[in-house]
C-alpha cells in the first residue's frame, strides 16, 4: 500500500516470469483472511525487509518493473513504457498523453474520454472467447466434458 497518485506496474502471465534466485525468500499476505499463508490472490513481499514485490493472482501477477533486472537501460525502459491507463475514472490527476484510458481493466471495460475522463458508452470490446465461440459454433472452444478452456 502506498500514497502515490500513480503506480507503475506490469502485468504478466505467471508462466512468463522466473525468479533467478528462487522463491524461498518471499513472504505472502492474504488481505482477505489477514493471513501470511500463501492463498491466492495475495500480496508478495521480500521475506527479510518486507518490500512489496508484486500481487499474485490465479493466472497473472502484477509486478513493479523497478525490480526487473535491466529496467534502467534504454532497452528496458522502452520495453516497459506505458501502453494504457486502467481505472481512469478514479484518477487523481488528468493524464493527456494519447494512450488508451480504460474505466476498469484494459480490453475488458469501456474506454474513457481523455478530456472528461468519463466512460464512453458502447466502447467496451466484445470478449475474444465469445467471438471465437460464435465462429466455431461453441464446439471446439469447449473441453471434452463441456468445460470452458482457459
Amino acid at each position: 500500500m502506498h500514497g502515490s497518485p500513480f503506480q507503475w506496474a506490469a502485468i504478466f502471465h505467471k508462466e512468463d516470469i522466473n525468479f533467478t534466485k528462487g522463491h524461498h525468500d518471499l513472504a505472502w499476505y492474504d488481505p482477505t483472511s489477514k493471513s501470511q499463508e500463501h492463498h491466492l490472490p495475495c500480496k508478495v513481499q521480500c521475506g527479510y525487509c518486507r518490500t512489496p514485490i508484486m500481487d499474485e493472482g490465479r493466472n497473472m501477477i502484477l509486478l513493479f518493473p523497478t525490480l526487473i533486472e535491466g529496467i534502467n537501460t534504454k532497452e528496458g525502459r522502452e520495453a516497459f513504457k506505458p501502453q494504457c491507463h486502467m481505472f481512469y475514472p478514479q484518477r487523481v490527476v488528468d493524464i493527456k498523453d494519447g494512450l488508451a484510458k480504460w474505466a476498469g481493466l484494459n480490453e475488458e471495460s469501456e474506454l474513457c474520454d481523455e478530456e472528461t475522463g468519463e466512460a464512453i458508452p458502447g466502447s467496451k470490446p466484445e470478449k475474444k472467447e465469445n467471438e471465437e465461440n460464435k465462429k466455431k459454433g461453441g464446439e471446439e472452444a469447449n473441453g471434452k466434458d463441456g468445460e470452458m478452456k482457459d
